[in-house]
């Protein structure tokens, strides 16, 4: 039995499906199913039950993935210890961003670590949520800036979490282009937002909102020329500046859009639920905690433009 060995069993009981843990490990399917197998020959009892209804981790098996927990988190805290005292120079500091944050606020973070941290370099890595807890989770990242939302939903069923501190609400808009008959209202309800025109994403921002919008037509690629179900949100809302379509768009964005002059308008929402809570991702052990929270303290006093810093923690 190895520390690898230890890693696929943490996979597969986190992910309770084999093609998902070996994904999250970067195995085969096979080989990490062969592993495992090999694994609970050499111990002489299963540590996972297997089913129709999915897979579990027997008696010994929970025994045995509270152990596997701490020897991988006391073999991490080694690595992070013998990393610090390889080099006297420090390395950058890796933060990862949903596309509604990365390239929006990479000036306001530089600014801060600048402060915080002078001799760190910054390197901002741009993912959607489930490939930024990865990212955390396996040290590719220091830390991450996701919505509440995403961080329940993902880590829901998780017997350990990774660290989450809420640091500001963002408000959400309804994004059309400038003169569209909707940019003259005040403000707008999810239901009335044509769902012919309007683009949603798979992916979801976080926002409780997005719940109560329309599901957007078949046909919307065709009215507006386009077909954008794959393209990145800053290419979508350039193509809404130039047509009758509309997005949703949040509020750090639109305030640098309105800085580009983008050619788009942003039209509040009157719905419950119009506003996200976003914060910083960190694992329980990361070795620095006094950076995150020297961020905590600076984001509470200047939070970024159109945002809501939150004024207390829970």
């Amino acid at each position: 039995m190895n520390l690898r060995d230890l890693k696929y069993v943490l996979a597969v009981a986190k992910h309770r499906n084999f093609t998902r843990a070996s994904e999250s490990v970067s195995v085969s399917h096979p080989a990490l199913s062969n592993q495992i197998k090999k694994l609970e020959a050499v111990v002489g009892i299963p540590i996972f039950e297997r089913n129709r209804d999915g897979i579990s981790l027997t008696a010994f098996g929970e025994e045995l993935m509270l152990k596997a927990e701490q020897i991988v988190d006391m073999s991490d805290s080694i690595s992070d210890l013998a990393r610090a005292h390889k080099s006297s120079a420090q390395p950058p500091l890796r933060l990862a961003m949903t596309p509604t944050l990365a390239a929006y606020l990479s000036p306001y973070f530089k600014d801060i670590f600048a402060k915080i941290v002078p001799d760190r370099k910054i390197v901002i890595v741009e993912e959607y949520p489930v490939a930024i807890s990865n990212m955390v989770e396996n040290r590719s990242v220091d830390f991450a800036f996701i919505a509440r939302k995403s961080y329940d939903t993902i880590y829901h069923e998780a017997k350990q979490p990774m660290a989450f501190m809420p640091l500001w609400l963002e408000p959400l808009y309804l994004g059309v282009r400038r003169g569209h008959p909707i940019s003259q209202k005040g403000s707008i309800w999810a239901h009335e937002i044509p769902a012919d025109r309007l683009i949603r994403f798979p992916i979801s921002f976080g926002y409780d909102l997005e719940k109560d919008l329309p599901e957007p037509s078949e046909k919307v690629a065709e009215e507006i020329g386009i077909d954008v179900s794959t393209a990145r949100f800053e290419t979508v809302c350039r193509y809404v500046a130039q047509n009758d379509a509309c997005t949703i768009v949040n509020a750090i964005a639109a305030e640098q859009f309105k800085l580009d002059d983008f050619g788009l308008s942003f039209v509040p929402f009157n719905d419950a639920g119009n506003m996200r809570e976003l914060g910083v991702l960190s694992r329980p052990q990361y070795p620095n905690p006094e950076i995150v929270n020297a961020l905590e303290q600076h984001v509470r006093t200047e939070p970024p433009f159109g945002t809501v810093g939150l004024k207390s923690f829970v």
